[in-house]
């Protein structure tokens, strides 16, 4: 059985889908930094660069996303900020709609072999600070200025009064 959504989950690969080069050129789609750089773009995470080898080492962000199944860091500054209750209901509502054991998104890679419980794993921060994924506190950084000039504008919604969207970030001394 599948669960088919858009949004409210992603797996991101270790190299980029095939339909990258439908866009790209091959030399584009291979170049070195290419896919960290786009994967942190997409979730709205900074391209904060490292001193270390491969693409997890130069781009550290990219490292804290890649290789599991999550809830889109921007999706869960922005939606589950808001309503992390409305949030965590429908999370259970999904995961008991009965067992799946793949995933298909609306980006980065399908299907993805997942069950209910994996699912439910993609928002354990809903319920306190989850090391996963962890990503460094100051990563946020960009996701909390918008957070501010949507609060300070009134421009949606406030961020529910004591729920933290990044509880659980990794502090890097």
């Amino acid at each position: 059985k599948t669960l088919i959504t858009t949004d409210a989950v992603v797996y991101v690969p270790d190299s980029p889908p095939p339909i990258f080069e439908t866009y790209f050129d091959k030399a584009t789609v291979g170049a070195e930094g290419f896919w960290p750089k786009s994967v942190l773009q997409a979730v709205f995470l900074p391209l904060r660069q490292g001193s270390g080898e491969g693409d997890v080492g130069a781009w550290p962000g990219y490292g804290a996303v890649q290789g599991r199944l999550l809830r889109a860091p921007i999706l869960r500054a922005f939606a589950d900020a808001r309503a992390p209750g409305a949030v965590r209901s429908w999370v259970d509502d999904v995961s008991k709609m009965g067992e799946f054991d793949r995933i298909i998104t609306g980006h980065f890679a399908s299907p993805i072999k997942a069950t209910p419980a994996d699912f439910r794993s993609a928002f354990a921060y809903l319920d306190g600070p989850a090391a996963d994924p962890p990503i460094v506190c100051e990563d946020w950084s960009l996701l909390d200025g918008l957070n501010d000039v949507i609060a300070t504008n009134k421009l949606g919604a406030p961020v529910e009064p004591g729920f933290d969207f990044k509880a659980g970030c990794k502090k890097v001394s």
